[in-house]
């Protein structure tokens, strides 16, 4: 009943992570099982019963594009020459090609939170494949938006600069960031109160981009920043942490997802959780996106 839930919630949209073994099936020796095509139909036939949106997300590449449980799996020796490119493009094919008929799907993520280790320029020309094959495949601009990936949000000059050079002759395509502040050292030592303005200067980041979704975030935050606070009072946190996000997140063009609709760690990765106890409230009349308003 999960998409039945997020729409009676007043959500229009949601956001569709998937690996690539669901697409070609694992390589030998790798712990996934695949593929699952069938089962992503089943996915698309209920977001489509209860007239939601959906952006396909290639969350994890063949080979991997990073060394973390973000892609599939931890892989401590992984090295940038690891992630196959051609791969991951034929897992974009045929996605894309099986789904273009689909109404519901407004968006198309190329690739999940790749390594600061693939050089910028490598990540670039990958890009400019995946709009080709996501074009070719029959998702057209003007109805699918191409997501390209930002990540980590330190990586956004860099980008932009790439930008100049290379993106503006696609159509419809936007960046995809990831904005949480719960890992990595940088996050790690700040305090509370650090956190907090972080959040409200959100969009001063977003703002720099020409038009930008920001496809992952959440109320985590480091055990330093909670350290000293009780059950009532991380719950007011949470809130005042989940406002002042969606605050600066209005100055996205293509809307937010939540990370994520269920999780068992409660209300600081969990919007139905949030929901429920009143601690984040779906914002009306929300910045334009994908011709949406809210996101999960």
């Amino acid at each position: 009943r999960d998409f039945e839930e997020i729409q009676a919630a007043g959500l229009s949209h949601v956001r569709l992570p998937i690996g690539a073994w669901c697409v070609l099936g694992p390589r030998p020796g790798e712990p996934f099982v695949g593929p699952c095509l069938e089962d992503l139909d089943r996915a698309m036939d209920l977001i489509e019963a209860e007239g939601l949106r959906v952006v396909l997300d290639l969350r994890g590449g063949v080979g991997g594009q990073n060394a973390e449980r973000q892609c599939g799996h931890e892989q401590l020796e992984w090295r940038p020459r690891m992630w196959d490119v051609e791969a991951c493009l034929e897992a974009l094919r045929v996605l894309c090609e099986r789904y273009a008929g689909r109404a519901c799907v407004c968006g198309v993520g190329v690739l999940g939170e790749p390594s600061m280790d693939i050089p910028g320029a490598e990540l670039s020309r990958y890009c400019e494949a995946a709009v080709e094959v996501v074009r070719r495949a029959g998702m057209r601009a003007g109805e699918v938006t191409v997501l390209l990936p930002v990540f980590p949000e330190l990586r956004a000059a860099e980008v932009l600069d790439l930008w100049d050079a290379s993106y503006p002759r696609y159509e419809d395509c936007t960046f995809d960031v990831h904005l949480y502040q719960w890992r990595g050292a940088y996050w790690e030592t700040k305090s509370l109160a650090g956190h907090m303005q972080a959040a409200a200067h959100r969009a001063t980041l977003i703002g720099r981009m020409p038009t930008c979704c920001v496809s992952e975030w959440c109320l985590a935050l480091p055990k330093l920043a909670m350290s000293s606070a009780g059950e009532d009072e991380a719950r007011d946190i949470c809130a005042d942490f989940a406002r002042l996000q969606l605050e600066a997140f209005e100055v996205a063009t293509h809307g937010w997802f939540f990370w994520t609709w269920k999780d068992s760690t409660g209300i600081q990765r969990s919007l139905r959780t949030c929901l429920a106890k009143g601690v984040l409230k779906i914002p009306s009349g929300s910045s334009r996106s994908l011709d949406t308003r809210h996101d999960v």
